[in-house]
């Protein structure tokens, strides 16, 4: 025992001193840090963008100002709810954030995909002022007042020589030097791109679409036409979509002789639904935010978990071809048993890697403290639910039983190869067997006790990732107990006939075997 324990002291001891290992462990709260500040600097530095509408019908211009005002009010909304909770009062945080929740609800619940100008409205009405006014007694006193943001969609006027009544195909034609970013409007004295173009032709109510009447075969450029270099930012264009086809609909409201108001006051008529949960106690069974974080909280264990594995094993695995290419395992042979040391190098890289985790966690930590916003404090909020959940002992057994599994498995590969490029042939087929459950996260979180996800889940290199990720679904007993049993029974058995390899080929030299020579190895 006092070998392996002084294996295990001098394997963690050649880890966390080398540069590679703290590169390893640095690198991925430095990533999410560089991600988290990248993110929001980027959501911060959205440019002003420049659209050009020619409404040859006269009917929508209405309707496609209403879209964009609407999508700048929401941005106002957004902005005033960030401002109360960066704000508020350390004491009446809750408070607060319920008041502002509360108030961003209401607004955002009066809006409907049948209702352009509801927000507008409720906004019009001081619904924001008065949101402001009931949440001010708990923001700070020396609060700065609230600064709307700047309108993110403007219009330009139309360039000189262009006719905005000559044909649609003319109009696009003598548009699309601009619209291609080679040439440039003026506005306001200044240079700026075009962004979009809105064209709406002349007939374009002939592209309405209504039920029961003969489908028309739609062409390339029927309907309202969208133009514009920027295809992955779709809010402008599915904002007058939306904004436009409420238009047609109370056109058709009025047509049918029926009143717009009531209809639209029958639209925004709502029954609330109540989410409950039948395992809870008696007067708790209502769902809340939390409750619904705990159910994905699972993801992140198991990525963290994937991760961490992923790092030690290939530590065991490079340390063990190292240690054979340069031939100091002979030396380490000398004075102790392979056993000895295949269970001092599984000791101390598994302390190596709970160094790693030690340090990532420790990292996030520091920067909740040190960096306080709305966004970090939302995740202390749920990092908070998340510890509170009652997963962390599954994740320190499934952690330790998935390493004991993996790594008897890597370092047995690693025994066999002289160099990493020939370990490579051996080591994917077992990485790929654990990005599979990682790749099943959401289906196994939205389902667990689906039966393909239940049988997967005694798969014992499945399980450690399967059975974490259902922790929080309160899995059936029998998968429980019956996939823990069966883990430790393959946990035993891969240690068993890892050390056997790992006798027979650590001081093997020469190509790896192939498989029929490995198990004639294992036979004997």
């Amino acid at each position: 025992m006092r070998m392996i324990r002084l294996i295990a002291g001098r394997e963690y001891m050649e880890n966390v001193k080398t540069k590679g290992f703290w590169i390893g462990v640095l690198i991925f709260p430095l990533i999410f840090g560089t991600m988290y500040f990248l993110q929001t600097a980027l959501s911060q530095a959205t440019p002003t963008r420049y659209y050009i509408l020619i409404d040859q019908s006269g009917d929508y211009d209405q309707a496609v100002q209403t879209a964009i005002d609407r999508d700048h009010q929401r941005r106002i909304l957004q902005a005033f709810v960030t401002y109360i909770l960066e704000h508020r009062k350390e004491a009446d945080l809750e408070l607060t954030a319920a008041n502002a929740s509360s108030a961003a609800d209401q607004l955002v619940d009066d809006v409907d995909a049948d209702e352009v100008a509801a927000l507008d409205e409720c906004l019009e009405s001081g619904g924001l002022n008065f949101a402001l006014t009931m949440a001010s007694p708990y923001l700070e006193e020396d609060a700065p007042p609230f600064e709307q943001p700047d309108s993110q969609f403007i219009e330009a006027s139309l360039p000189d020589g262009i006719d905005a009544s000559a044909p649609a195909a003319e109009v696009i034609a003598q548009l699309r030097p601009y619209l291609s970013g080679d040439r440039e409007l003026r506005v306001n004295d200044e240079s700026a791109s075009l962004f979009a173009l809105i064209l709406i032709p002349e007939d374009v109510n002939q592209s309405i679409q209504r039920p029961g009447a003969i489908p028309q075969t739609p062409t390339a450029q029927s309907g309202i036409q969208y133009w514009a270099r920027n295809l992955t930012d779709s809010r402008l264009p599915d904002a007058i979509e939306s904004s436009i086809n409420s238009a047609i609909r109370s056109n058709e409201y009025a047509t049918l002789g029926l009143d717009t108001q009531r209809v639209r006051n029958v639209l925004r008529t709502r029954m609330p639904l109540s989410r409950l949960d039948p395992t809870a106690e008696e007067g708790e069974e209502a769902v809340s935010v939390a409750d619904t974080f705990r159910q994905f909280a699972p993801i992140g264990f198991v990525y963290l978990m994937f991760i961490s594995l992923m790092q030690n094993v290939q530590y065991l695995l490079s340390n063990t071809i190292e240690e054979k290419s340069n031939r100091i395992i002979e030396v380490l042979l000398a004075s102790v048993t392979a056993d000895e040391l295949m269970l001092g190098k599984l000791i101390g890289i598994g302390m190596a890697g709970l160094t790693t985790i030690g340090i990532w966690l420790l990292s996030f930590f520091l920067f909740l403290t040190f960096y306080e916003s709305t966004e970090t404090e939302l995740i202390s909020q749920i990092l908070e639910i998340i510890l509170g959940a009652e997963l962390i002992p599954w994740f320190v057994f499934y952690y330790f039983a998935g390493y004991a599994l993996y790594s008897g498995i890597f370092l047995a590969i690693g025994s066999l190869c002289n160099t990493l490029k020939e370990a490579q042939a051996l080591m994917m087929p077992m990485i790929l067997i654990q990005i599979i459950p990682v790749a099943m996260m959401v289906f196994v979180i939205t389902d667990p006790n689906n039966t393909i996800v239940r049988a997967m889940s005694w798969f014992p290199p499945f399980t450690p990732y399967l059975m974490m990720n259902r922790a929080a679904a309160d899995p059936p007993m029998v998968d429980i107990i019956g996939t823990t049993l069966l883990l430790v029974a393959s946990i035993v058995l891969v240690a068993w006939l890892s050390g056997k390899v790992f006798r027979l080929g650590v001081l093997r030299t020469g190509q790896p075997p192939k498989i029929l020579e490995l198990l004639r190895m294992l036979k004997n």
